[in-house]
């Protein structure tokens, strides 16, 4: 993920209530059944049309979509030629400065996101505040586990020097780390792993991206 994207600003469908479909006629209800029988085969739709359908799928969706989930989506496409036009799509996207978003690649997938010149703006008509920010000490709990995975609070500890049941609370709480089984150590103590969402809070497309420690520092709060 570029440096010029946030993770926390991305675009959002708005919250509308019951009365707000009281007196309107909603987009739901001018367009076509898609199962209908005027709907195209995949097979049968130009390019264009394939990238039309692709940025539909990504605008409306909150979190990244995987390859495996678009291909499904286009079930007589080879997924390789899907792959391509996604690409061809991200660029188009991306070159363009009037846009106020990017579509990046992020926790496996692709997700439309901000660009951070707008972040401080859209924090502040939201009233929010930025919730990737870690402090110290669950940032190296975090790190630790990151680099080590799958590892045990044990193993986390003796490498900290001090406790890290609190830290491993919270970073449980905020959806960062995950139980990802037992180990073989006497009393089975669970091993912990890093989740998707901790891919998607630092941006990263696989584990392989995995930031350096100084890096990491970045998140501190």
């Amino acid at each position: 993920m570029t440096d010029d994207t946030t993770r926390d600003e991305h675009a959002k469908t708005p919250e509308v209530t019951g009365d707000d479909f009281s007196d309107a006629e909603t987009a739901d209800d001018r367009m076509e059944d898609p199962d209908s029988s005027d709907a195209k085969p995949a097979s049968e739709l130009s390019r264009e049309e394939v990238k039309k359908v692709l940025y539909a799928i990504l605008f409306m969706s909150d979190k990244p979509v995987s390859p495996a989930r678009l291909t499904q989506v286009f079930d007589d496409m080879d997924p390789d030629v899907l792959g391509m036009i996604m690409l061809e799509l991200k660029e188009s996207i991306n070159q363009r400065s009037d846009l106020p978003y990017q579509l990046v690649e992020v926790a496996g997938g692709y997700q439309l996101l901000t660009r951070s010149e707008f972040s401080r703006y859209i924090r502040k008509f939201f009233q929010i505040r930025k919730s990737n920010r870690l402090s110290r000490s669950l940032l190296e709990t975090l790190a630790v586990i990151a680099y080590k995975q799958p590892v045990t609070r044990a193993e986390v500890e003796a490498i900290r020097g001090v406790s890290v049941s609190y830290a491993f609370d919270q970073l449980l709480e905020k959806r960062l780390i995950r139980v990802a089984g037992v180990s073989d150590l006497p009393g089975r103590p669970k091993l912990y792993r890093t989740t998707e969402e901790f891919l998607v809070t630092f941006g990263l497309n696989s584990l392989k991206d995995l930031p350096s420690p100084d890096e990491l520092k970045l998140y501190e709060s």
